[in-house]
């Protein structure tokens, strides 16, 4: 600021009109710790009457008042950083006087003093802190006639500009007249400001903070300090002292308080929205729609708020990725006026999401939701290589906002659409888009708090949200109307209320087989023509939203979420800051585009849930679960009687399903199983190497001291079999992530005794893009299967139950392994197993099983000898010793069933079953259908994949 300031001979300067005159006065010696009052500014209303000058305000100005006169004219309070410009008038005004044909005029006059307080100023009758007994104010209230008397002090701040002056650069000229004491004086003047003293700029900080952002006094103070982070006590004091960049609590208050009740929103979020949009981001083409309501138009769409906003290479995104399918979504909490944001997604070639567009209105509604589709339909690149046609904005007919509208707009952009079932959301997409299909996360999770709702029985959710989704597979609407009659024979065969059965029935004919929602629901409605993948869920967007969320914290208003979109930061982010531009900084859009850029050339990438399942049923192939046929979507499959039984995808419990249930859903799998009679021979693949390459990545991110170094070091058939023990023993939790925390002291100078270490290393955890609980159709029958929930005694000598099972087990490990070690060789494994599937094992286990270093292959597990799998009963924990030559059983915890291994290397028992996502289980993953059923003496029944 000192670069702007002229000193004069006279003792005083000229400065240009804004900031850097405040600046000036806030900083003079005499000035510091003062409260300067002022009179009338004169001399410049006359000039704006005669349109010779206009006043305009400092970029960033709002603490000022604005009224109207009884004549209508318009006045507002003066600030000593307004800035004075000629009008086209006043420059041939200011022609004439360096023509000196007229006399030059003031166009600013004004005189700011001292307001005396602390009673320590020389006043005008030469009294220091008082007047004297003569002055004629002695006898007057505070020693004042008027609240603009200027007795109280001698010292003036006078500061004056002319007409000829508002060409040069610094037209301003300040000079200050006087003193607060006489130079022969021996006492300090110490004043003591009572009211508040903060400069204009800090004040309106404070205000915008306030309006915009709702910050708390609180939360305003925290900015102010932020240039006094660290600083000593004799400095802080001082700020306090002075009270030009800081104020104690209760004046803060009070003024934050005074604007709440002025009720001049004229820097409320949403005007200061427009600003953004009309000024930084339509030039920047960032804007594809906008919008002011006009309440005079019928009920259409031009009665409400919107704003979409994209940028161009987020258009490209949408031209190369969502040409087939894209998802929507609307979130009312990314904001605390909940204004809809409405969130559009592309799922580019790494399988990842990609944003297209982001709408905010001010109601979601079909015409809202239309306005954005349109937008971006008009704006997307047409189907010309490196389409460079060039955009324009155009004014609304009614002059209430603009649009985006590209030369070439002849884009053949026509997509599926995945929303949440919301009949607005489909309307607007009906006639502007491909259609509407829906997110099959919501579906289920909207059929699961139906059966919480209705009290349905825990083993039979599951066959009928199984049912449920045999329709959905549908790939013609004659298909799901004759699968929803079989679905109502099968809903009539439970053993359900009558009430309850109607319910169910009612549900998928109104709420999912009907004419608005069938081809939004059943695969008919979203299966391409090339059989393309497309989205099932909209993950993408929840993921979009949560990211969004887990960046920023605090109140987020509509302006604040726009800035932080795109990385336009307005000033009131830093209080102590100037004023003269807009700060920039990286915002999400440059995070999502940068993330977009990364993965132009990545090779598709799987979700570790999906990575998971899919190692999982390599498993199953390499133990002859099941084999390939000589189509892609289709696999023989070995059968199991033992059907009742699930284990579910999202915790590896087992769940009790109803059996006469389970065999009442026969009609509708036949049913679905009639199309696929004809297809299915085998196919070879690399299954071996690329399941053990997965669990090699998993060692990678492990500590070296926790690595299973058989798996990390070893070949692919030691590896291998590695793994297939760890399955023995611990079951489908070996495809659950490890605890990858290094047991090494990383804080040598932690104090020993805090007990809780927590990790040091890496970031914390980031919000997943929605949490997920199991859904209430997987849950198991236990204890609360009628809703009951154990009493404190109950669960009092569950517990000491389980800690004497423990202690007994912990002596039977010690008698056995004493008794063991006087017996030969052979022993397989000495397992115990418990209702938690707790595992404990022999630490031999591994050379007994495996005494040769040759591969392990099918032929190694699978001996002649049938080896039969059986779990122990329940509520037990005790031990048992299988010798590889024995018959007895030996219990696999994760498959929950019974099991048989035959030595033969063919399927006894195979289904082709289609490879289609049924539950997002493993074991329900296919859609099945039977095509032949080979017969072979020895054949063995086998868990269904």
């Amino acid at each position: 600021m000192e670069d702007f300031i002229q000193y004069n001979n006279d003792n005083s300067v000229n400065v240009p009109f804004g900031r850097v005159a405040e600046w000036y006065i806030v900083n003079h010696p005499l000035l510091k710790n003062v409260r300067l009052k002022c009179q009338t500014r004169r001399e410049t209303s006359g000039l704006i009457k005669s349109d010779i000058i206009n006043v305009n305000r400092v970029e960033g100005a709002v603490d000022f008042i604005e009224w109207n006169t009884k004549k209508g004219d318009i006045k507002s309070t003066n600030r000593i950083d307004d800035i004075i410009t000629l009008t086209s008038k006043g420059e041939e005004y200011v022609k004439q006087i360096e023509a000196k044909e007229k006399k030059d005029k003031l166009c600013w006059s004004w005189v700011m003093y001292c307001s005396g307080e602390g009673n320590s100023c020389e006043r005008e009758c030469g009294g220091i802190g008082s007047c004297k007994e003569a002055c004629a104010n002695y006898s007057l209230q505070n020693n004042k006639k008027n609240y603009r008397d200027m007795h109280l002090c001698k010292l003036r701040v006078i500061s004056e500009s002319k007409l000829s002056w508002l060409s040069k650069e610094k037209p301003l000229k300040i000079k200050i007249v006087g003193s607060h004491l006489p130079t022969n004086v021996l006492i300090s003047h110490n004043p003591s400001v009572s009211r508040l003293n903060l400069s204009r700029q800090v004040r309106d900080h404070i205000i915008v903070s306030r309006r915009s952002d709702y910050r708390t006094a609180n939360s305003v103070k925290l900015k102010l300090l932020a240039p006094f982070n660290g600083a000593e006590e004799n400095e802080l004091k001082e700020a306090l002292k002075n009270q030009r960049q800081i104020c104690n609590n209760d004046k803060l208050r009070s003024y934050l308080m005074r604007d709440d009740r002025r009720l001049k929103e004229n820097s409320g979020p949403w005007t200061i929205l427009h600003y953004l949009v009309m000024d930084v981001l339509k030039p920047k083409g960032f804007v594809l729609y906008y919008q002011q309501p006009d309440f005079s138009q019928p009920e259409d769409e031009k009665q409400f708020y919107q704003l979409t906003l994209s940028n161009e290479f987020w258009l490209r995104n949408g031209k190369n990725f969502g040409q087939k399918c894209i998802g929507m979504d609307s979130k009312h909490d990314l904001n605390n006026d909940r204004a809809p944001v409405l969130v559009f997604v592309a799922e580019n070639n790494s399988g990842s999401g990609t944003p297209l567009a982001f709408g905010i209105s001010n109601k979601e509604n079909q015409w809202t939701i239309k306005l954005s589709i349109k937008a971006i339909k008009k704006n997307i690149p047409c189907d010309q290589n490196g389409c460079e046609h060039k955009w324009s904005y155009i004014d609304l007919p009614n002059g209430k906002g603009f649009k985006r509208i590209r030369e070439c707009n002849s884009s053949n952009w026509n997509p599926l659409v995945m929303i949440d079932k919301h009949r607005p959301s489909k309307i607007a997409i009906d006639n502007n888009l491909h259609g509407a299909i829906l997110c099959w996360f919501h579906i289920m999770h909207t059929i699961g708090e139906n059966y919480n709702q209705w009290s349905i029985s825990w083993p039979l959710r599951y066959p009928l949200a199984l049912a449920f989704k045999i329709i959905g597979r549908s790939r013609t609407e004659d298909e799901a109307k004759e699968l929803g009659l079989l679905y109502q024979d099968f809903v009539n065969s439970l053993k359900l209320s009558e009430n309850v059965k109607q319910k169910l029935i009612t549900d998928l004919n109104r709420n999912w087989l009907c004419d608005e929602w069938r081809l939004s629901f059943i695969d008919a409605g979203r299966i391409l023509p090339n059989f393309e993948s497309i989205m099932t869920t909209n993950n993408f967007t929840e993921r979009l939203n949560r990211t969004i969320e887990a960046n920023y914290s605090g109140v987020q208003t509509v302006v604040n979420f726009v800035e932080r979109l795109y990385g336009v930061k307005l000033k009131r982010e830093n209080i102590t800051e100037n004023t003269g531009k807009l700060q920039f900084e990286a915002g999400l859009a440059t995070l999502f585009d940068m993330k977009s850029i990364e993965e132009e050339n990545c090779s598709k990438k799987l979700s570790s849930d999906k990575l998971r399942r899919l190692n999982y049923g390599r498993l199953y192939f390499l133990l002859e679960f099941i084999e390939p046929s000589n189509h892609n979507d289709y696999f023989y499959v070995r059968k199991s009687d033992n059907v009742q039984t699930l284990e579910s995808p999202f915790d590896g419990k087992s769940i009790k399903l109803d059996e006469e249930a389970i065999n009442n859903l026969s009609p509708l799998f036949k049913k679905l199983e009639q199309k696929h009679l004809d297809k299915a021979s085998h196919r070879e693949g690399q299954i071996k190497e690329d399941f053990v390459t997965y669990f090699k990545n998993k060692e990678r991110v492990i500590p070296a001291e926790n690595k299973n170094r058989l798996i990390y070091e070893g070949d692919t058939d030691e590896a291998y079999n590695e793994i297939i023990r760890l399955y023995y023993l611990q079951g489908g939790s070996i495809f659950l992530p490890r605890d990858n925390i290094s047991g090494r002291n990383s804080d040598p100078f932690r104090p020993p005794e805090l007990k809780y270490n927590t990790p040091n290393k890496g970031a914390p955890p980031k919000a997943i893009a929605k949490p997920r609980k199991p859904s209430r159709i997987l849950q198991t029958l236990q204890s609360n299967s009628h809703n009951e929930t154990n009493s404190f005694a109950l669960e009092k000598r569950n517990t000491k139950r389980a800690r004497k099972d423990l202690r007994n087990t912990k002596e039977q490990i010690k008698e056995g392994t004493a008794h063991n070690s006087t017996k030969t060789h052979h022993n397989a494994s000495n397992l115990i197993h418990n209702e938690n599937s707790n595992i404990y094992s022999n630490p031999n286990f591994q050379q007994e099983l495996y005494p040769s270093a040759q591969p392990l292959y099918n032929s190694h597990i699978l001996s002649s000898t049938n080896i039969s799998y059986i779990p122990p009963p329940t509520n037990t924990l005790q031990p048992f010793y299988i010798s590889p030559s024995s018959d007895q059983t030996l219990y696999n915890p994760y498959i929950h069933q019974p099991l048989t291994y035959s030595s033969n290397s063919l399927p006894a028992d195979l289904q082709s079953h289609e490879s289609l996502n049924m539950l997002n289980s493993q074991f329900f993953s296919p859609t099945f259908s039977s095509i032949n059923s080979f017969s072979n003496n020895n054949s063995q029944n086998l868990p269904n994949f």
